[in-house]
């Protein structure tokens, strides 16, 4: 009987060596995640046949050789060219605006600051991705413990808690700046409180620029929706900074929202019903006011790969220890985004250039209107849900069993969200990755191979759906310098998400059943979290 490897699929007819241990070693070696998920068994057997880390190599999948998250060992040459401070400085055309609402919000941008630093302290060239890609940012709360504890407040300002009341606080002199616990519905009415009597706190307060706001190709909101703050003040904060700031013309500027889910059976344990009625309640109404909503799933967060787990310095002194490593990958996804707007500031012949496909955020999604029938009695479309990916392969050469692997190890091992991605309507990938290597992986996405295989029954199963709307499979490619491996970036359209659906079913028990405040609560808002709801999965589709 010919036997069949599980991790490139071919008979051992076709294997170059006689055993499966050899086949392993000859074929899979620079793959030890893939060997060690498929076979456990025989990892030490397989790598000690000559593979990396029998040639005394550290081992790819130890954390601390994953530390530096791709960066080669050749030192940038001291005189390369660099962009220019003014065009650094300027705030046009840069990818993102990006607010930190709440707790969650305020730690992940902390996060991104910190690995910003990183970068520039350690004399990296990537620390231009920052540079190139941030228009501005800001933090929120309605806690001014939590903003006092953040870098941004402690180092990147230096504010003290009265600095902090007028520029950062949500429901200035209207509480007594201890958060908003779980009432999502008073994140609401504080933030809408900001606001009241014409008041404009972004104009006469708020640390969020206006022109900077503007300047921005995308704003970004980063936020939990298991707690007051982040899930009730977000949408309305999104709706008065179209209607304050934001003079959109014809084309709108894109507003995203990146959003920490709890997981099922983990964090609804600890925070009960409430988590998951604001969890439904937040999407929903964030839903109306952005145009895309990137939902990180924290149980998947913590099971990723140390493989895409970015080098950040200090991150200890200003996060909870329960969020240092969550966070770590959560950022990676969000640098490879940034990632695509850093050529328009280099110098074409600047020694850095990243060359390769350019896209704007609005590149990263397909719109609910252009896959779903317009529902006339709704008055919104709402956002696209973004299931995030990133994959990292070692190989040194390239063909359709490693690409197959990289996306087996971006679509399962190192998604960061829990879904199904045979029911996505399709989605954007970015490969990216050093110059040699990235001319193997050009061919093999010229040729259509990496969409066929992206395409396959067992990924997003373009050739099954249930209307004449096809399922659109976009990939865009980058040659990226100081990285020593490929990595595949990616966003899902709208697929199914068992996470997000549970807290569906409890929150629709509670509109049924319920006779409380949360449920007349749920009831007010019901006609958004259908909108929503109805449009994930294919089923739906025109």
């Amino acid at each position: 009987m010919t036997d069949i490897c599980k991790i490139c699929m071919q008979r051992s007819n076709k294997w170059a060596g006689g055993s499966l241990v050899e086949h392993l070693s000859r074929a899979h070696a620079d793959e030890p995640a893939s060997v060690e998920q498929v076979y456990p068994d025989l990892k030490e057997a397989a790598l000690s046949e000559g593979g990396p880390a029998a040639d005394g190599q550290d081992d790819p999948a130890d954390p601390a050789d994953t530390d530096e998250f791709g960066r080669a060992a050749t030192p940038a040459p001291s005189g390369a060219e660099t962009p220019s401070d003014d065009l650094m400085d300027d705030a046009y055309g840069k990818k993102w605006y990006l607010v930190g609402v709440g707790g969650a919000g305020n730690n992940i941008l902390d996060a991104i600051l910190l690995r910003r630093a990183t970068l520039e302290e350690n004399n990296e060239r990537r620390a231009r991705i920052w540079q190139g890609g941030l228009a501005g940012y800001g933090l929120l709360n309605t806690n001014v413990s939590e903003l006092e504890q953040t870098y941004y407040a402690q180092e990147e300002k230096g504010y003290s808690r009265n600095d902090l009341l007028p520029n950062c606080i949500i429901g200035f002199g209207e509480h007594d700046y201890a958060g908003a616990g779980y009432r999502w519905d008073l994140g609401r009415d504080l933030i809408e409180a900001d606001f009241a009597d014409d008041a404009d706190p972004f104009r006469e307060r708020w640390d969020l620029k206006g022109e900077r706001l503007r300047d921005s190709q995308a704003v970004m909101f980063v936020h939990s929706v298991t707690k007051g703050t982040g899930c009730g003040a977000t949408p309305v904060l999104a709706e008065k900074l179209r209607e304050k700031v934001l003079d959109d013309g014809i084309v709108s500027k894109p507003l995203f929202s990146s959003v920490v889910i709890p997981s099922e059976g983990t964090q609804y344990s600890e925070f009960g019903g409430r988590a998951k009625v604001n969890g439904v309640v937040g999407l929903a109404r964030t839903s109306r006011t952005v145009d895309a909503i990137v939902p990180f799933d924290n149980k998947r967060l913590e099971d990723v790969g140390a493989d895409i787990r970015p080098r950040i310095d200090r991150l200890g002194e200003y996060n909870p220890p329960q969020y240092v490593e969550v966070n770590k990958p959560l950022v990676a996804f969000l640098e490879a985004f940034t990632m695509s707007s850093v050529p328009q500031f280099l110098d074409r012949d600047a020694t850095m250039s990243i060359k390769g496909d350019v896209f704007d955020p609005a590149d990263s999604f397909r719109p609910v209107q252009d896959k779903y029938q317009r529902d006339p009695d709704r008055d919104f479309s709402p956002a696209v849900v973004l299931a995030p990916v990133l994959g990292r392969s070692r190989a040194n050469t390239f063909d359709e069993s490693k690409l197959e692997l990289l996306v087996r190890n971006a679509l399962f091992q190192n998604k960061l969200a829990e879904f199904d991605p045979t029911t996505a309507w399709g989605g954007t990938f970015l490969m990216y990755g050093p110059e040699g290597k990235m001319r193997e992986v050009s061919e093999l996405i010229g040729d259509g191979t990496l969409a066929s295989i992206i395409g396959d029954e067992e990924f997003l199963d373009a050739g099954r759906s249930t209307g004449i709307e096809s399922v659109d499979i976009h990939i865009k490619q980058l040659v990226t310098p100081y990285l020593d491996d490929v990595y595949l970036w990616g966003t899902l359209w709208n697929p199914e998400m068992p996470s997000i659906e549970a807290m569906y079913d409890h929150a629709l028990t509670l509109k049924q059943e319920g006779n409380s405040e949360q449920a007349e609560n749920v009831r007010e808002v019901w006609d958004e979290v259908e909108a929503l709801f109805s449009c994930l999965g294919r089923e739906n589709m025109a």
